[in-house]
């Protein structure tokens, strides 16, 4: 059985992923406008389109790895890629003065929901389940009965 603070986890990155969804939505013309500018030869649609969806599998995929089959690698990649992500956003708010008011706010609720699922990963019913220590107890409690 999962321990609450995995399946809140679970919970808090898909709402970021949903959160993300909407921010890309919200945004989309602006984001096709960046790219047809500076790309003009490509299409301006395919090329963040591809991005935007391979960053939702692939965060979406690790953090089922990490919720359903205890992988810590996934778990250390995602951390990475969430520490990564956190440190570009943060010189691009500081450097690029097109930044909106939103885009600020939709950045910082999806990091600090972000930074708080994966703080769950760390409380130490999470990381008895990581370490599949509540299997060796209950197989323990097999053999005694």
């Amino acid at each position: 059985m999962r321990p609450k603070t995995i399946v809140y986890f679970e919970r808090m990155i898909f709402a970021v992923l949903l959160l993300d969804i909407l921010q890309t939505y919200l945004d989309w013309d602006q984001i096709i406008a960046q790219v047809a500018m500076s790309h003009p030869n490509s299409s301006a649609v395919a090329l963040p389109l591809t991005v935007t969806v391979f960053v939702l599998v692939l965060v979406a995929t690790l953090t089922l790895l990490i919720s359903r089959r205890r992988s810590k690698i996934a778990m250390w990649v995602s951390i990475a890629m969430f520490t990564l992500d956190l440190f570009v956003v943060f010189v691009q708010s500081t450097t690029d003065e097109t930044w909106l008011g939103s885009d600020i706010i939709f950045a910082a609720l999806e990091h600090i929901g972000q930074g708080v699922a994966y703080s769950l990963l760390f409380t130490p019913s999470a990381r008895r389940w990581m370490n599949r220590e509540d299997e060796k107890t209950e197989k323990l409690c097999e053999v005694f009965e």
